[in-house]
């Protein structure tokens, strides 16, 4: 009966001049590569991101998530330039072998919503599309700074001598404060630290209880310096072959993530500074050229990939 009923629906509209039916598109199940375990507060925000997108997005867009046991972080980006994944969220100094300016949300200090207003945004989708066959949806963690942590204290601001595990974006800093950087995974660090192989790292706010740091961390240097930025980019070809209400959707869901995250960052901010003064960790405060000189070394050093471009969108992001 259902099938006599349609076909009788079909007849009629081909009776009244309508030859074309229109269609709604399926559902599309987007899959997601993040960077660190879903259960790390970096990656949990994503997890609420996604969350709220495919409870606000039902019928449209389904996102699913996998870590870097499924694939290695430093493979991911080049995992969704290449379609092997359809989303990605990863920091841009990771894939900045491709976008050498990429990493721009760094150093902005404005929020994500103006960077939407003022063209910023724009900018960096358009870098981000012709060098990493890429869609900008938006970021996380922009204003999660990175912080300067140790097992001794440091000198009048200097640090000679000091081994500080390290990573590209703050490499050239760490050395112009006399420490020599050193590189090792996040998991490797506790035993580091444990065993007096370096004297201290660099890691945002956020986070250092999950891998145990905070049982060896007794100095924190402030202010903090240079984003945590976290991009959330999809695969180029996959999103120009969503529906436009699929695209209108997550892009809605971008917005709605920008005038959140103020808040999420605030909330998040104060129980970090609560759990590291419970861990007994003494705050340096090294004045505010301690940030400026991070950030303008880091300024420096993303011009040199692409100075036509930084000169273009650094004045959009202060």
């Amino acid at each position: 009966m259902k099938k006599v009923l349609q076909a009788a629906v079909v007849a009629a509209l081909v009776a009244g001049g309508v030859t074309t039916l229109p269609v709604a598109a399926a559902e599309v199940k987007l899959k997601a590569a993040a960077f660190l375990p879903v259960r790390s507060i970096v990656s949990r925000q994503f997890v609420r991101f996604v969350e709220e997108t495919n409870k606000q997005c039902a019928g449209k867009v389904n996102i699913s998530i996998v870590g870097p046991e499924a694939i290695p972080s430093l493979e991911q980006w080049n995992a969704l330039k290449n379609g092997v994944v359809d989303m990605h969220y990863g920091p841009p100094n990771y894939f900045r072998g491709a976008v050498p300016a990429g990493d721009v949300i760094s150093v902005a200090r404005n929020e994500s919503a103006e960077q939407r207003k003022n063209g910023a945004w724009a900018l960096i989708n358009a870098d981000y599309n012709n060098k990493l066959n890429a869609w900008y949806l938006t970021q996380l963690f922009n204003g999660v700074r990175f912080h300067l942590y140790t097992t001794k204290p440091g000198k009048d601001g200097k640090f000679d001598g000091f081994r500080l595990r390290s990573v590209p974006i703050y490499d050239a800093f760490f050395k112009s404060l006399g420490a020599s950087p050193v590189r090792m995974a996040p998991p490797e660090v506790h035993t580091a630290l444990e065993r007096g192989a370096v004297d201290g790292y660099g890691w945002p706010l956020w986070g250092i209880q999950d891998f145990g740091w905070d049982k060896y961390t007794k100095y924190r240097y402030d202010p903090g310096f240079i984003s945590a930025a976290v991009a959330i980019i999809v695969n180029l070809d996959k999103w120009k072959g969503l529906a436009p209400d699929q695209r209108d959707c997550l892009t809605k869901m971008s917005i709605w993530v920008e005038g959140e995250w103020p808040k999420w960052r605030a909330a998040e901010d104060a129980k970090q500074f609560a759990a590291q003064k419970k861990a007994g960790i003494k705050v340096v405060d090294l004045g505010p050229g301690f940030a400026e000189r991070a950030e303008e070394i880091y300024w420096t050093d993303l011009a040199k990939g692409d100075p036509a471009f930084v000169k273009k969108i650094r004045p959009l992001l202060k």
